[in-house]
């Protein structure tokens, strides 16, 4: 018999750079704090990108699972527009044509939004099959699995995805999800809500 599956996603950590408002995508930021909240400490799996941002915050949330890094769930590459803000690049021409369309134009030495679902899309089939698995990711790796498998379909930019937030993410089955299905039901909660059994 299946079992339904649910997938937690979350958000790693703020970093300088996102305090600052920049493109803060395959660089190694620092977090502002490591004073982090215990979102699960009986979780025994996680997963998340391979930077440190994510890794980091990982281990904080679920202090006793094992943490497995994953290249393909990093942020969007933002190629030369990396750690600069839009005051920075709001009248460079190339900054303006990506804007307009991020689907189709990348950052220069970037990738684009769809090349971003493409990479994502290769780490969700290679995660482990558990009833439940929790991923501390991006702001737009988690926007790129919204678009693909929230129940209703969005736009990437419907999504704002904070810091203290969750999203929960139910399917009938494991297999469901495997076969790239949407999701029957998909909830926002705070990071650190306490759930009622």
């Amino acid at each position: 018999m299946d079992h339904p599956f649910v997938l937690e996603l979350m958000r790693h950590g703020k970093t300088v750079g996102n305090d600052e408002k920049r493109y803060v995508g395959w660089t190694d930021d620092v977090l502002l704090t490591e004073n982090l909240p215990v979102v699960d400490a009986k979780a025994t799996y996680a997963f998340c990108s391979d930077l440190q941002r994510t890794v980091i915050t990982a281990k904080h949330y679920f202090p006793n699972a094992n943490v497995q890094r994953f290249s393909d769930f990093r942020e969007s590459h933002f190629g030369d527009f990396e750690m600069q803000t839009y005051e920075q690049l709001k009248d460079n021409p190339r900054y303006r044509a990506w804007i307009d369309d991020p689907y189709n134009v990348s950052p220069p030495n970037g990738e684009t939004l769809h090349a971003l679902f493409k990479r994502v899309e290769k780490g969700i089939q290679q995660l482990p099959k558990y009833d439940k698995l929790f991923g501390v990711l991006h702001g737009g790796t988690i926007r790129a699995i919204l678009v693909n498998y929230a129940p209703k379909k969005q736009d990437f930019w419907a999504y704002t995805i904070g810091h203290n937030e969750r999203y929960v993410l139910t399917w009938d089955s494991w297999q469901q999800f495997k076969e790239g299905q949407r999701c029957t039901s998909l909830s926002v909660e705070l990071l650190t809500a306490k759930k009622h059994t």
